[in-house]
């Protein structure tokens, strides 16, 4: 029965909640593994999934060094909020927007064109030198550092404050040569770097794989984002798994709309993917693979209703997923599903999810659409 709540407003079928203890927690935990060095929040792609805008103050409360994005258009998100944490702009900015107007930011830097634009426009601009130890995506070779440090040396309108690079392989624990070949790669550039008569104060390398398993004291930044958010990059099977203890931060909830019957040998959702084998009872979430719930978790996935497991039927169609309610007694519309839990041991928690998906925790978390309301908590 309709009923209008006691204070008119708008309400969200789908939501995302963030609990703010558990990110304290998390950075807390990676600092104390790391008393050598500084730990820094990454909030790159929506703060992998969980709010951008959202998560931004509860990070600018830890005191950390910086705050780490991708691109201009996150650092200007956080710069509109005011937060107080300098920020570092770890991915590739057209030079072009550097002369629109004055900004606030560090940059990771690996092209020279980008360095000449920081000169012109932004003078005193703070970089961080980002150097390619092998694992060959973004960074200045090795071979070509003495040429580009050369030019750089005439760029007089820039500080180098940083050296920085990224592992290939440090969440695989039948790989650790390979981290130590680029850890002996970013050693070289280091000192390369240093007879051109610079002395960056940061040096940093690991990422959430390397923050469990790399204590060289060359380093004194780590750039943790997963670990952040309560989740291991690491497999269950990788000896470091159980080094530290994580808290998931992320909760993603939604809302029945819908409860009918299902007779024997009817069908559930596009491609007709299941039919009935007795009577049941169905419902509907107003959730799907545009809100975040992956489409591979069509006839596998579980959502929790009223504290029990209920299996996700036919295929999860784009704005729309169906369950298996048989079971469950007392159920009504409007009652609050958990799509992902906060709970690690959970079996639909984002771990376990992304199993069943086949892929990783990152993409579920960064595939939750911008649309959900988030909340911290």
């Amino acid at each position: 029965m309709f009923s209008l709540p006691k204070r008119a407003s708008y309400i969200n079928l789908n939501k995302v909640f963030v609990d703010a203890t558990n990110l304290k927690y998390n950075h807390e935990s990676l600092q104390a593994m790391h008393p050598e060095a500084e730990v820094c929040p990454v909030l790159k792609s929506n703060a992998y999934g969980h709010g951008l805008t959202t998560v931004a103050s509860t990070f600018d409360e830890f005191g950390s060094p910086y705050l780490v994005v991708d691109s201009l258009y996150e650092a200007y998100a956080l710069y509109k909020l005011d937060v107080k944490t300098p920020i570092l702009i770890l991915g590739y900015t057209d030079p072009n927007n550097f002369s629109v107007k004055s900004l606030p930011f560090e940059y990771a830097v690996y092209d020279l064109s980008v360095a000449e634009a920081l000169n012109r426009f932004q003078k005193g601009s703070k970089i961080h030198l980002f150097i390619d130890t092998g694992m060959h995506r973004e960074g200045i070779p090795l071979p070509e550092l003495p040429s580009f440090l050369e030019q750089l040396k005439k760029l007089k309108n820039l500080e180098v404050v940083g050296i920085t690079s990224h592992f290939a392989d440090a969440d695989n624990s039948e790989n650790m040569k390979f981290v130590k070949t680029q850890i002996a790669e970013f050693k070289k550039a280091l000192e390369l770097i240093s007879k051109y008569g610079y002395n960056p104060k940061w040096k940093h390398i690991s990422a959430s794989g390397g923050a469990f398993k790399v204590f060289d004291p060359t380093f004194n930044l780590i750039r943790a984002g997963l670990a952040h958010y309560g989740i291991t990059p690491l497999e269950k099977t990788d000896s470091y798994y159980e080094k530290i203890p994580l808290k998931p931060a992320l909760e993603f909830t939604s809302t029945i709309v819908q409860i009918k019957e299902l007779k024997k040998g009817e069908y559930v959702g596009y491609n007709c993917t299941f039919c009935a084998k007795k009577q049941m009872k169905i419902g509907l979430l107003p959730a799907g693979y545009y809100e975040g719930v992956d489409r591979r978790l069509s006839n596998k996935g579980l959502i929790k209703v009223r504290g029990k497991y209920v299996s996700i039927l036919g295929r999860v169609s784009m704005n729309m997923t169906t369950i298996d309610l048989t079971d469950i007694v007392d159920v009504h519309v409007g009652d609050q599903v958990t799509i992902y839990s906060a709970n690690s041991e959970d079996k639909n928690s984002l771990v376990h999810a992304a199993a069943l998906a086949g892929t990783i925790p990152y993409e579920l978390l960064v595939h939750l659409a911008e649309s959900v309301k988030r909340e911290v908590r």
